[in-house]
């Protein structure tokens, strides 16, 4: 059994808390939000509204704050991330035992190492491979079906400082090691890389899931103008093992609290990198055009 510190009760961190508790593990959930713990509260399980209590209580945390955008979708709101870190800076110096952060929220390529590493250097006495180690572990995780895409998860993707990082021998364990123990009882699909590789995965995840949305979107515009049963084209087109049934309803854009908003801060992320994201970018103008029509597409979750 590993303690396990859920930061961030939303929908990503009560899927995570949740699974790992149905398998056997000790979990305490935290957040900064009251009405985020309540329900968690009385379903029987353990809640805290002290960090430090949660952390001091636990192995490892898993981060799973919102990381929204800002300023018309063109950037990444950091703001939530870095004031969980505060808190984990300051707790990581005062409970003198080694300790796993592991952040969840969806983090544009580049974070982990430019923003998040740079933070906890400067700001955390306590020793990165000593006293604490850090990794990205992105989720895959639908709004409606979190628990059970948790539970049964196509592959798991845990990024760290290098991907053959090794740590010093008084860590009583390798991240790697301690994360494929957890998850190993789900999948032996278990890829380990680094911080950007990581962070790139899950961008790439959401903008192909968009792209999938939009493309049978406009299927479904052709079939209109022809007058085509656009639900035969589809189910018959999905019936392809490459293809799926995932996202070919036609009239359902991809909505949510997550792919939106995850594909607009990546079309502008890849601008500043002076790349065109033509094919991104008609993804997001398809979505628009089926937006009067919004139904009940499933979302990924960020």
């Amino acid at each position: 059994m590993t303690r396990i510190a859920i930061i961030g009760s939303g929908v990503v961190g009560s899927a995570t808390g949740k699974g790992f508790h149905k398998m056997g593990h000790k979990v305490i959930f935290y957040d900064v939000l009251k009405d985020q713990l309540l329900p968690l509260l009385e379903h029987g399980y353990c809640i805290s509204e002290n960090i430090k209590d949660v952390i001091s209580k636990s192995d490892v945390s898993f981060v799973c704050v919102n990381t929204p955008n800002n300023y018309g979708g063109r950037k990444q709101d950091l703001s939530q991330l870095m004031s969980a870190l505060y808190d984990i800076a300051n707790v990581l110096d005062s409970i003198r035992k080694y300790h796993l952060v592991v952040l969840r929220s969806t983090i544009l390529p580049g974070t982990m190492r430019n923003v998040i590493l740079d933070y906890l250097e400067k700001n955390c006495s306590s020793q990165r491979g000593k006293d604490y180690d850090i990794c990205y572990n992105p989720e895959f995780l639908r709004e409606r079906t979190a628990l059970d895409d948790f539970m049964n998860p196509d592959r798991v993707v845990i990024g760290l400082e290098h991907k053959n990082t090794k740590i010093s021998s008084r860590s009583p364990s390798f991240p790697y090691l301690l994360l494929k123990k957890l998850y190993g009882q789900l999948t032996k699909n278990i890829i380990v890389t680094d911080y950007e590789s990581a962070e790139l995965i899950k961008y790439a995840s959401n903008c192909f899931l968009a792209l999938k949305i939009s493309f049978f979107n406009e299927i479904g515009m052709i079939c209109k103008q022809l007058d085509i049963d656009d639900k035969v084209v589809s189910q018959v087109v999905s019936l392809d093992k490459r293809i799926g049934a995932y996202g070919i309803v036609a009239g359902n854009p991809f909505d949510g609290s997550c792919l939106p908003k995850d594909i607009e801060v990546f079309v502008s992320f890849i601008k500043k990198l002076e790349i065109d994201p033509d094919l991104i970018g008609v993804a997001l103008r398809i979505n628009d055009l089926c937006k009067p029509n919004l139904s009940s597409i499933d979302s990924v979750i960020v």
